[in-house]
């Protein structure tokens, strides 16, 4: 039973919030999509390589996650059972809508010092930015592995299991992006240090 209080901490379990969720109750949907809404935009936004049209992809994917709410069983926390849902989604869209195009580069060498606003909060969002365009040097299958691996931690079977791939082609492409990315990112030093920075920050 899933209590009458506005408080979301009221809900017993996860479980007994996704299910309050899927029945249409529209405080469960509102907790649910709050908890989860940033995990989602910044996943997908590194799975669509910074496109514009990345926030119709977070919107696919939230939808996506509130209609198969019931599903949830409480096997794995919601934060990872959203993932599986959110990627498979933005990968299912990506892949139908056969984007190719990558995002123009900003302006200039937003990394180098000197160029970069002194606002702390300017300067994550164009290093994100720019960090997004360098992943979508890579094909969609390697940026997904990648994505998944460095923000949230997923092994490699973990990883297969929520892209339905071979746990031995994840293994290649994630060696194979991730040798790549390197690469671009050891090219810009400014870029390679906070890139290193918020990869470890995102395991946490």
């Amino acid at each position: 039973m899933v209590s009458q209080s506005t408080n979301p901490g009221f809900y017993e379990s996860e479980v007994a919030l996704a299910r309050a969720a899927g029945d249409g109750d529209p405080r469960a949907n509102r907790h649910l999509a709050e908890r989860l809404l940033n995990r989602i935009r910044a996943t997908v936004h590194y799975l669509a390589a910074g496109d514009r049209d990345a926030d119709d992809l977070v919107q696919m994917a939230l939808v996506a996650i509130l209609r198969s709410a019931r599903t949830f069983r409480g096997e794995c926390s919601l934060e990872r059972w959203g993932d599986r849902i959110a990627v498979r989604t933005a990968l299912r869209e990506l892949k139908r809508r056969r984007w190719r195009e990558r995002i123009v580069a900003l302006d200039g060498d937003v990394a180098r010092e000197g160029q970069i606003s002194a606002d702390h909060d300017i300067q994550r969002r164009l290093l994100r930015d720019r960090l997004a365009h360098l992943l979508g040097r890579l094909s969609a299958d390697r940026r997904a592995a990648v994505t998944l691996h460095w923000m949230h931690g997923y092994s490699v079977q973990e990883i297969a299991d929520i892209t339905s791939a071979p746990v031995n082609t994840v293994r290649d492409r994630l060696r194979t992006g991730k040798k790549l990315l390197k690469s671009h990112l050891e090219k810009d030093p400014a870029l390679r240090d906070w890139a290193r920075s918020f990869i470890h920050e995102s395991h946490g």
